[in-house]
């Protein structure tokens, strides 16, 4: 994805771990991505205790999810995905400093400009 910044600088996300980039939770669905999580964990070990893993992964993915994957890797495709479901993007242009905040779960964004020069590179947790 590219995003265009108010100051025209291209916001690229094209890669993971970006050090502009972050994702808010919105309080609502705190509480629904932890029991989402506890759940599917709690659910695993069910089927793991009786020997219906295959079961378990049919249940919870589409078919053609690979069954050979390790346990912790399935449980972070769930949480990922829920957590792409749940989150809004956040991003912090590196030329001006404004944060993009991804309006729900739209492709529209609202900007916000940095009180001072001291705010800028607040998602990278450093001052500037």
């Amino acid at each position: 994805m590219k995003l265009r910044c108010k100051c025209d600088h291209i916001i690229v996300d094209q890669t993971d771990n970006l050090e502009n980039k972050g994702y808010i939770l919105p309080d609502t669905y705190v509480e629904d991505v932890s029991v989402t999580l506890t759940d599917n964990i709690d659910s695993l070990i069910e089927a793991l205790k009786s020997d219906k893993r295959l079961s378990w992964i049919k249940n919870k993915f589409q078919n053609g999810y690979p069954t050979t994957l390790k346990d912790s890797s399935m449980i972070h495709d769930l949480v990922s995905n829920k957590i792409v479901e749940t989150t809004q993007d956040i991003f912090e242009c590196e030329n001006c400093g404004r944060i993009a905040i991804q309006v729900g779960q739209t492709n529209q964004f609202k900007y916000f400009f940095p009180d001072s020069e001291e705010t800028k590179g607040i998602l990278k947790g450093k001052k500037k």
